[in-house]
């Protein structure tokens, strides 16, 4: 029996009472879509396995224009990766505006999570990544199910950003300055 999907704070679309957290193979990976709950632990899992240095990076709305602003944390090691997750991971998981992944220079592997708590996973070796989501009870299927399914004009959806402890996502890169964390800047 599957568990409860759980909508993230930041979420708001009506219609995900038999969704479960699932993920399917791709050509370069594997994508998906996360129960609240599975979101950090699948991102430790990820972090766990990934070969050093790795990155953090963080996609943040563009104040007065479309896309996204996108910021990195380069040359890691897990254990900084991991106290990211520790520090920031509920509020990142929550948020419903911002975007965020891990990667490894060393390798190119990467997670990626996305708006409406889908993911994506960049890898050469799909099957080290397939016993990760078993471990986080996140089951393989064909179909994957998306929020993107339920819109309407009756059922719009909604990202909303989230505070916890008096902060956002806009105030982790300000935060993470200090150690590395800057804005890319695209020529």
């Amino acid at each position: 029996m599957d568990k409860r999907f759980t909508l993230c704070q930041g979420i708001s679309v009506k219609g995900t009472e038999k969704f479960f957290s699932q993920y399917k193979q791709t050509e370069n990976g594997l994508s998906g879509i996360l129960s609240r709950e599975d979101i950090i632990p699948t991102a430790k899992a990820f972090v766990e396995s990934l070969k050093e240095p790795v990155f953090f990076f963080l996609e943040l709305p563009k104040e007065d224009e479309e896309g996204y602003d996108v910021y990195y944390l380069d040359n890691c090691t897990k254990e900084v990766a991991k106290a990211i997750i520790k520090r920031y991971g509920q509020l990142l998981a929550d948020d419903g505006v911002s975007k965020f992944g891990f990667g490894s220079h060393a390798d190119d592997e990467e997670i990626y999570f996305q708006e409406y708590q889908e993911f994506s996973v960049y890898s050469k070796s799909p099957n080290k990544v397939e016993m990760i989501m078993k471990k986080s009870g996140v089951r393989k299927a064909d179909k994957i199910n998306s929020m993107w399914d339920l819109f309407s004009d009756e059922n719009p959806g909604c990202l909303s950003m989230v505070e916890l402890d008096g902060e956002t996502v806009f105030d982790i890169p300000v935060n993470l300055e200090s150690v590395g964390m800057y804005k890319f800047e695209s020529e």
